[in-house]
């Protein structure tokens, strides 16, 4: 009974802490920020060697971002701008058309090299849904610096080209 019950407890805990970053319908803000050209290439998760992304410049302010798979020819394709909130970086990934888009967000650092980036994504146990992009970005303005904010598990890429 003991290994049931020990058991049951872990499947719980791996359900609980794994999943998605929060998603919106809304963005942090309209594209702003001009392409950091550091960003732009090929990248290996240093966690698994499953997929290559590759970024590239879709207009001034815009990335397109492929993720393949090494595998397969399995290929997904996001789309993804910056903004910026008192310093800190964020990356806002969507997939969907105009009418029906979800965004992720991620805290970005990226080294002065530019031979790695780290994404930390904004927690998933956010339970507010905001209606405007002003509501979005001063609710991460206000929470931005507390603990729980952000997923406690950083994703580290390096350049693969």
């Amino acid at each position: 009974m003991k290994n049931i019950l020990s058991f049951a407890s872990l499947i719980f805990a791996l359900f609980l802490f794994s999943g998605c970053p929060y998603s919106s319908g809304v963005s942090i803000d309209r594209p702003s920020i001009k392409i950091d050209e550091k960003l732009l290439g090929k990248w290996e998760s240093k966690s698994s060697t499953e997929y290559i992304y590759t970024v590239t410049q879709l207009d001034a302010m815009n990335y397109r971002i492929e993720k393949k798979s090494i595998n397969a020819d399995d290929v997904t394709e996001y789309k993804a701008f910056l903004s910026d909130i008192d310093g800190v970086r964020y990356l806002n990934i969507y997939e969907g058309d105009l009418d029906d888009k979800t965004y992720y967000f991620y805290k970005l650092d990226i080294t002065a090299s530019g031979s790695k980036v780290t994404l930390l994504p904004v927690t998933e146990n956010i339970d507010e849904n905001f209606e405007t992009e002003e509501e979005l970005k001063d609710f991460f303005r206000k929470n931005q610096k507390l603990s729980f904010f952000f997923d406690k598990e950083e994703d580290v890429y390096t350049r693969a080209d």
